[in-house]
């Protein structure tokens, strides 16, 4: 869902504020990395898919807002509060 954030460090942020401490957020999309052919990759292809996230970002996420850590499984990232 996260793919769709116009304004990933305005949603972020509310969802940083939202959230109660020791509580999780979690995101699910998919995530890029520098094996994959953007001009091929399906996923860029969705016109409602528009931002693209790589594990280092999740880090920064992680960072910025300064969550205690993040996980990331496949698809699912979980961000612990």
């Amino acid at each position: 869902m996260i793919e769709h954030f116009s304004n990933p460090n305005k949603e972020f942020k509310l969802f940083k504020k939202l959230l109660k401490k020791g509580s999780k957020l979690y995101c699910m999309t998919d995530i890029y990395d520098d094996s994959i052919d953007f001009e091929k990759w399906y996923y860029k292809n969705d016109p409602t898919h528009i931002f693209f996230y790589h594990k280092k970002t999740f880090e920064w996420i992680k960072e910025k807002f300064d969550f205690k850590s993040v996980e990331i499984e496949k698809r699912l990232i979980t961000f612990f509060n």
